[in-house]
């Protein structure tokens, strides 16, 4: 279906417009949104690289470059980085029309308009997308590049371009969360999936492998020189170990199981280790006249130190997050399962933000309506999209999805868990939900013919669903616990 024949489809189109009058319209409401936590962290990185810093740490975190550096442009073309709200909102839509071309490839128009559907009506999505963290962007760049893998895998012309796409947009992805680093390989198992005995099918590797140090490369060279130590895109595994591997129990900024207040934060983590070097530019090492003396110097001497800093503290916490591994190897792997519980959350950051008050004038029952919703559709995506992903999962396709799904659960089971890091996830499962529902019965027999994957099926729900209700109580204060 090309272009033209998506701007006919009037069906399509209404939810094109729906879905983007249900981001714009919160946004109009509630101009003076502010940012909260990681976004402040953000925009302060925009400012120094507007400044003319470069790239530089932010409270003793080294993030990967791509969402500070695209606040930055935002800051420089409209003088304001917040701005870049509104972007996400346009490329929602954009992702909207992806994920309908991506549902059609897989199952026809209707499974197209289904999974359009359930991604422009989320209320997760909507809200991440007027929101100040890199989830819709990175959610983007994830799906176009699983769509330019089809491409790549299904075309007989341009196999070549398709695969060299598909390394930019993994390199990218790369660039704007660490937690992609070691992604490109599944891609690549993909690739060569039932091909492995011809020749193209490995230049497509090459190709994209190539393709994707390109994108990374330069950045990466930047960033070793800078901070004299080597690093891909960021440098917070060390941080992530201390949130999730520590004598307290594994941290999160949710609402109802997180710290979310400056008292509470402080207090959770005097329960913990505290052995790596603390702020040399804090007010309280000033108090205690150990304060550097280049926090005394001018802004550059002090953002150097500061990134001197960031490196010694993250070196610091991976030694002592793996010392702590060693010593608990029973705690570490027993903990794994509250970790992806804490990812799997059906709650997300709007629970969070509405229980805050941030959106001022909204009746009560309005505010627990949306929370309701929010809940039931988590529920939906992540068991009925896991669901027909392991009933009708096959190929590269499945493979890739199957496989970039479980590398992120992985990589959350190992550090630490926030229902943040599950959003770009759940539009991959979204195309899986919208097969189910549209070819209803073509599930169903698939699930009689095949017991197999109905044991598959029933293996992992039995894991799943324990997951996503081990803190579905919190979003209510008067039902915290099971």
């Amino acid at each position: 279906m090309d272009s033209l024949q998506i701007v006919k489809d009037k069906q399509l189109r209404l939810i094109l417009i729906v879905g983007f009058l249900l981001r714009v319209i919160p946004m109009l409401i509630w101009q003076k949104w502010g940012c909260v936590r990681d976004g402040c962290t953000y925009l302060r990185i925009a400012d120094r690289m507007v400044e003319g810093h470069g790239m530089t740490s932010s409270n003793g975190w080294l993030w990967a470059p791509g969402y500070p550096a695209l606040i930055a442009l935002h800051e420089q073309l409209f003088s304001y980085g917040n701005t870049i709200r509104i972007t996400q909102v346009l490329v929602s839509v954009v992702i909207t029309v992806l994920v309908f071309r991506l549902g059609s490839r897989m199952g026809g128009r209707r499974t197209g308009l289904w999974a359009a559907g359930l991604y422009a009506f989320s209320p997760t999505m909507i809200f991440f997308s007027q929101s100040l963290w890199s989830e819709c962007l990175y959610s983007g760049l994830l799906l176009l590049a699983v769509y330019c893998y089809d491409r790549a895998k299904s075309t007989d012309t341009m196999m070549l371009r398709w695969a060299c796409v598909v390394g930019v947009l993994v390199g990218i992805c790369v660039l704007f969360r660490g937690v992609a680093t070691y992604m490109l390989p599944i891609f690549g198992v993909a690739l060569l999936w039932s091909r492995m005995r011809e020749w193209v099918a490995w230049k497509q590797v090459f190709v994209m492998f190539l393709a994707a140090g390109c994108i990374v490369a330069p950045y990466s060279i930047y960033a070793t020189n800078k901070f004299e130590t080597f690093i891909v895109s960021d440098k917070t595994i060390g941080q992530m170990m201390w949130m999730g591997n520590n004598d307290f129990e594994p941290m999160t900024f949710d609402w109802g199981n997180g710290q979310l207040s400056g008292v509470a934060y402080k207090r959770h983590k005097e329960h913990g280790r505290n052995n790596c070097p603390a702020n040399p530019c804090s007010k309280k090492a000033l108090k205690k006249n150990i304060f550097s003396s280049a926090c005394r110097g001018g802004t550059e001497a002090k953002i150097k130190r500061l990134n001197e800093w960031a490196i010694e503290r993250e070196e610091c916490q991976l030694k002592e997050g793996v010392s702590w591994i060693k010593s608990n190897p029973e705690t570490f792997v027993s903990r794994m399962p509250m970790r992806v519980a804490q990812m799997v959350n059906p709650h997300s950051f709007l629970t969070r933000h509405l229980r805050s008050g941030k959106w001022p004038g909204l009746p009560q029952f309005v505010d627990e309506v949306l929370i309701l919703c929010n809940v039931l559709f988590s529920f939906a995506v992540l068991w009925g999209g896991t669901a027909v992903l392991c009933l009708r999962g096959k190929g590269g396709r499945g493979l890739l999805i199957g496989g970039v799904l479980l590398y992120h659960v992985a990589a959350i089971s190992l550090l630490a868990g926030l229902t943040r890091y599950r959003v770009p996830l759940e539009p991959l499962l979204m195309l899986y939900l919208a097969w189910g529902i549209a070819d209803w019965q073509g599930t169903k027999k698939i699930a009689s013919e095949q017991r197999w994957r109905l044991a598959l099926l029933c293996v992992v729900m039995l894991f799943l669903i324990p997951l996503t209700l081990w803190f579905f109580p919190t979003g209510w204060s008067w039902w915290r616990h099971w």
